[in-house]
C-alpha cells in the first residue's frame, strides 16, 4: 500500500512538472501525432502483434501473469486479448500521461521496434502528410532535426545536474560546487613509442592524429583516484559550453559503467532523456549508426564493467578473472610470440571480402539490421559496431591489459595515461579549496612539499589531496601533526574513517573522553559491519550501486553509514525500462570505489578470526587470482593487522616471482603493511627484480622498505619521475650497503642532490661492479663533485657507463681534478679489467682520453639522437 501511494505521488509530481514545462515553453504542446492513442490504433496493434509476444507485452505494461491468463481465457483469440490488455493499461494511466510515447517505449522494450516507430509516427491507421524519413533498409523512423536537438538538450541537462559537479567535501553529497570552480588540470601523457610517453595538454587531446585522422578508440588509464571520472566530466562540461574542440559533435554521450545496467547504448542514452521525450532507443541507435562521426562516446570505468571485452578462449587474449601463475606467464609469453601470426589469421574474418570490415557473429549475420536493433557496449569497445565513431574509455591499469593482450584491439586503441596532479596543480587545487584562508592553504601546500612520502606517493592523486584538505580544515592541531607523518595510502584512509566516526559521534555526545562516547563509537563500528560485508560482495560482483534490499534487514546500518559519510543516498526516478522497481527508488553508493575497497577490507580482515577457513579460501581463490583488480583491497587488508599481513604475504610468495609486476605488488603490499616481518617475507620471495619505466613512487618506497632486493645481485632502476630528498638518500644508502648488489642502473636526473652527497660519503662500502648512469645531470655544482668522489671511492667498480644529454662543465673539471687519485681509485684499470662505456680501458691515460672524447662528442651525439628519434617516430606513424 505504501509503495502504491509513493508511486501515485510520483506520477502526480511528474504531471505537475510537465504542466510547468509546457507553460515555460520547454515542452512542445504539439510535437507530432496526438498523445492519445485511438481505439483504431489499439486494434491495429493487437492484430499485428504475434501471439508469441503476448505475455512479454502484457508484463511490460504492468499486467500480472495471473491477469494475463484470465484475459486470454476470456478472449476469443490473442488479438482480442491484446485489445483488452491495451485498454486496461491505458485506463490506469494518470491524467496528462503521454500514452503514445509511453506505449511506444514498451513496444520497443518488447522487441517490437517496427510497430513502436509506426505508433510514434501515427502511421498505423492514417497516412501522414509528408512521408516520414526512413533510413533505407530499416523500418525505424529517423529522428527529426528538432528531436535530435531536443535529445542533445536533454543530454546537456543530465550532465549539468549530475556529472558536471565536484564535491567540495569528497564524502558529503550536498557539498556540490560547479565544475569550473574546482576543476584543476590533470597531467596527461600519450604513449608514442615502446616504453615512452610524452606530455599531452588537455587542449590538444582532440587534435590527436593517427595516420592523419583523429583516433577512433582512445584508452585513458590511470590509478585509483587519479581523476579519470572528473576527466570525463570535463569533456561533458566543454561540450555543454560549446568548446571549439567539441563543437563538431552533435551528441556527446558520457556513460559511467557503474550505472550501465542496460548494456546497450540506445537504452542508456534513452534513460538520459526527459520522460516526455518521444525518441526511442531504436531511433537513437539508428541516428548513431547513420552519423557515427557526429557522436562522441566517453565510457568511464572499464574496470567497473561486469561484461568482458575479450571473450574467454578468444585467440590472443587472456581470461579476465584468472591471472596465470608466474611460471605460466613466462611460458605464455613464449607461446605468444611463437603463435602471433597464427593468432592474427584466426582473428581475421573468414569472409574473402576486405579484412578491415567489422566482425559479425553468426547470430548477428542471421538477422537484419533492424532485427539486431540496439548495440551492446562490448561491441562498441571491440569496434565490431560503430567502428568510425570516436570512443574514449577510462580504466584502472589492470583492466587495460585485456585490451593490450589482444592482437587486434591493441592496434585499434591509442593509449593515454592520466597521472593526476602536477606539483603546480596541487597548489592550485588547495588554493581553490581554501579560497578564504590563504594561510591555511599555504600550510598544507608546505606539508605536501616537506613530507616526501605525501609528495611522491599521494599528492598526484586528486582523491588523496581532497581528503587531506577536508581533514586539514576540520581537525585539531594535534591531528594536524599526525597528518604530517603519513606514509601509506592505508594510513590516510584509517585516519579519514576515524575522523568520520568521531565527527558523527561528537554530534551526539560532546564529551570525547567519556565512556558514553566510546560506547557510541563502538556501536557505530557494529552498525558498519553489514555495510562492510555488502561492500566486499559488491566488489566480487562488480556492483558499485546498491538498493535497499541489498542490505536486507539492516536499515539501521544504512542510516548510520549515510550519517557517518561512508555511504551516499540518492533518490532516482526509475528507468522506464525497469518495471521491477518503484517509480522513485533509493540507491546507495560509496563516495569513491576506494572507499568501498576500504570497507571491503574491513570485512575481509574480520574473517581472519571469525572464520579462518573462509578467509583463506577468499584470499587464495578470489583475491590473489584477481590481484590486479583487488590491489587496493590487499593494501587495506594487510594494514589492519600485522598477523594478517604476514599470513597474506606467505600466500603471495608461495610461487616463484617471475616478472616485475608481481615484484611490484609484493613490495607495495609489504609497504602498506608497515610490518618488517612481512617485508622480510617479501624480500625472500624476490628472485626477479626490475624497476620499469612506469614505476610509481609508492613502489620505490616499497623497495626501500623491503631492503631493495637483498637476495638479488642486479637492480634495473629506470625511473620516470623525480624523487625528493628522503627517497633519494635511501636509494643511495642501499646502493652502498647491500653486499649482494653488483649491478645498478640509475636515471641520474631523477634524484635530489642529497643522493649524490650520501653516495660520496658511503661509496667506499659499495660492492657494486657495474654502474650504469643514464641521463647524467647534476642538480648543483656540488652534486657534480660528489658524483666524482663516489665513482673514485667505489672499490669494486669494473664497468662504468655514462649517458647524458647535458654533461656539465663541473663534471669534467671534477674528473680532471681527481686525475692524480684515479689510478688508485680504479686499480682494475692497471689490471686491464676496467671498461668505460663498454669499451675496455688499457690504462689510466686511455680512460681520461675517453672522457674527453665523450665531452667533445656530446653535442653532435645529441643532435644525431634527436634526428634518429624523429625518423623513428615517422616510421611508427607509418
Amino acid at each position: 500500500m505504501r509503495r502504491t501511494s509513493c508511486t501515485m505521488d510520483g506520477f502526480y509530481l511528474l504531471y505537475l512538472l510537465m504542466i510547468l514545462l509546457v507553460r515555460s515553453g520547454d515542452v512542445e504542446t504539439n510535437p507530432g501525432p496526438d498523445r492519445i492513442v485511438s481505439e483504431k490504433e489499439f486494434l491495429k496493434l493487437s492484430k499485428q502483434i504475434e501471439p508469441s509476444h503476448y505475455k512479454e507485452v502484457g508484463i511490460n505494461l504492468d499486467i500480472s501473469i495471473a491477469e494475463l491468463g484470465q484475459i486470454e481465457k476470456e478472449s476469443q483469440n490473442t488479438s482480442d486479448a491484446l485489445m483488452t490488455v491495451f485498454t486496461r493499461w491505458r485506463d490506469k494511466q494518470p491524467p496528462g500521461t503521454d500514452i503514445r510515447a509511453l506505449l511506444a517505449g514498451e513496444l520497443e522494450r518488447s522487441g517490437l521496434g517496427s510497430l513502436s516507430g509506426k505508433l510514434l509516427a501515427g502511421s498505423l491507421v492514417l497516412k501522414q502528410t509528408g512521408a516520414p524519413v526512413i533510413r533505407p533498409g530499416s523500418p525505424t523512423q529517423s529522428l527529426s532535426p528538432d528531436l535530435i536537438k531536443r535529445c542533445a538538450d536533454d543530454f546537456k541537462f543530465k550532465y549539468r545536474t549530475t556529472f558536471c559537479k565536484i564535491r567540495d567535501d569528497p564524502l558529503d553529497p550536498d557539498s556540490i560546487v560547479p565544475l569550473k570552480d574546482m576543476y584543476t588540470n590533470l597531467v596527461l601523457k600519450e604513449e608514442y613509442r615502446k616504453n615512452c610517453k610524452r606530455e599531452l595538454e588537455y587542449s590538444d587531446l582532440f587534435k590527436l592524429e593517427v595516420n592523419g585522422e583523429f583516433p577512433k578508440r582512445i584508452m585513458v588509464q590511470g590509478e585509483a583516484g587519479a581523476g579519470k571520472t572528473t576527466f570525463c566530466s570535463k569533456i561533458a562540461w566543454d561540450w555543454i559550453n560549446d568548446s571549439l574542440a567539441l563543437q563538431k559533435f552533435v551528441w556527446v554521450l558520457v556513460v559511467p559503467f557503474r550505472e550501465a545496467k542496460q548494456y546497450t547504448i540506445g537504452e542508456i542514452a534513452k534513460s538520459y532523456l526527459s520522460k516526455d521525450n518521444p525518441a526511442t532507443a531504436s531511433q537513437i541507435t539508428e541516428y548513431i549508426r547513420s552519423n557515427p562521426t557526429k557522436v562522441f562516446i566517453a565510457f568511464d570505468g572499464l574496470d567497473e564493467f561486469k561484461g568482458k571485452v575479450v571473450q574467454e578462449g578468444e585467440a590472443g587474449s587472456k581470461s579476465e578473472c584468472h591471472q596465470p601463475k608466474p611460471a605460466d606467464q613466462t611460458k605464455a609469453r613464449s607461446e605468444y610470440k611463437k603463435n602471433k601470426n597464427k593468432r592474427q589469421k584466426l582473428m581475421q574474418p573468414k569472409s574473402s571480402s576486405a579484412t578491415s570490415q567489422p566482425r559479425v557473429t553468426s547470430a548477428e549475420a542471421s538477422r537484419s539490421s533492424s532485427e539486431r536493433g540496439d548495440i551492446a557496449l562490448t561491441d562498441i569497445l571491440r569496434s565490431d559496431e560503430l567502428a568510425t565513431c570516436p570512443v574514449l574509455v577510462t580504466s584502472r591499469p589492470w583492466k587495460v591489459t585485456e585490451i593490450r593482450d589482444n592482437d587486434i584491439l591493441r592496434n585499434l586503441y591509442t593509449f593515454i595515461h592520466v597521472e593526476g596532479f602536477s606539483k603546480n596543480s596541487v597548489e592550485g587545487y588547495i588554493h581553490k579549496y581554501f579560497p578564504e584562508d590563504v594561510a591555511k592553504a599555504d600550510q598544507l601546500i608546505q606539508l605536501t612539499k616537506d613530507n616526501d612520502i605525501i609528495s611522491e606517493n599521494m599528492a598526484q592523486y586528486p582523491i588523496y589531496i581532497a581528503m587531506l584538505c577536508l581533514m586539514w580544515r576540520k581537525v585539531s592541531d594535534v591531528k594536524l601533526e599526525k597528518l604530517k607523518s603519513f606514509q601509506t595510502f592505508s594510513q590516510i584512509f584509517d585516519e579519514m574513517f576515524e575522523f568520520l566516526k568521531v565527527h558523527y559521534a561528537q554530534k551526539e555526545i560532546t564529551d570525547l573522553d567519556s565512556q558514553d562516547f566510546q560506547a557510541f563509537r563502538c556501536r557505530i563500528e557494529k552498525f558498519m559491519e553489514p555495510v562492510a560485508k555488502v561492500a566486499f560482495i559488491g566488489l566480487q560482483e562488480k556492483t558499485l550501486i546498491f538498493k535497499e534490499e541489498d542490505f536486507e534487514q539492516c536499515s539501521d546500518s544504512i542510516e548510520t553509514a549515510c550519517r557517518v559519510g561512508v555511504l551516499s543516498k540518492e533518490k532516482k526516478l526509475s528507468s522506464i525500462h525497469d518495471k521491477s522497481s518503484p517509480f522513485l527508488q533509493s540507491t546507495f553508493f560509496f563516495p569513491h570505489k576506494l572507499f568501498q575497497e576500504y570497507m571491503a577490507a574491513v570485512h575481509l580482515a574480520s574473517l581472519y578470526e571469525l572464520d579462518h577457513n573462509e578467509f583463506n579460501r577468499l584470499i587464495e581463490q578470489v583475491v590473489l587470482p584477481r590481484s590486479g583488480e583487488f590491489r587496493h583491497l590487499l593494501y587495506f587488508t594487510v594494514s589492519r593487522d600485522k598477523t594478517i599481513a604476514h599470513h597474506v604475504m606467505k600466500c603471495m610468495v608461495q610461487g616463484d616471482i617471475q616478472n616485475s609486476w608481481d615484484v611490484d605488488l609484493l613490495v607495495d603490499v609489504s609497504f602498506e603493511s608497515q610490518d618488517l616481518d612481512t617485508a622480510a617475507l617479501a624480500r625472500g620471495g624476490m628472485s626477479y627484480l626490475e624497476i620499469h619505466p612506469s614505476v610509481t613512487a609508492h613502489t620505490i618506497a616499497g623497495f626501500i622498505f623491503t631492503g631493495l632486493g637483498v637476495h638479488r645481485d642486479a637492480i634495473d632502476q629506470w625511473v620516470d619521475g623525480h624523487f625528493g630528498p628522503i627517497i633519494s638518500r635511501d636509494v643511495a644508502e642501499i646502493i652502498c650497503s647491500v653486499p649482494s648488489l653488483k649491478d645498478v642502473t640509475l636515471d641520474v636526473a631523477s634524484f635530489h642532490s642529497d643522493f649524490f652527497e650520501v653516495l660520496a660519503k658511503e661509496g667506499n662500502k659499495s660492492k657494486v661492479q657495474t654502474f650504469w648512469l643514464d641521463d647524467v645531470w647534476c642538480p648543483t655544482s656540488a652534486s657534480s663533485h660528489y658524483l666524482i668522489d663516489a665513482l673514485c671511492s667505489m672499490p669494486n667498480l669494473t664497468d662504468l657507463i655514462l649517458h647524458g644529454k647535458e654533461f656539465e662543465e663541473e663534471l669534467y673539471s671534477a674528473l680532471n681534478a681527481k686525475a692524480s687519485t684515479l689510478q688508485d681509485s680504479f686499480p682494475q684499470i692497471s689490471n686491464g679489467n676496467f671498461r668505460f662505456n663498454r669499451v675496455p680501458q688499457a690504462d689510466f691515460d686511455s680512460f681520461l682520453q675517453s672522457l674527453n672524447d665523450l665531452r667533445r662528442e656530446d653535442t653532435s651525439d645529441l643532435s644525431e639522437e634527436e634526428d634518429s628519434i624523429s625518423d623513428s617516430d615517422e616510421e611508427d606513424d607509418l
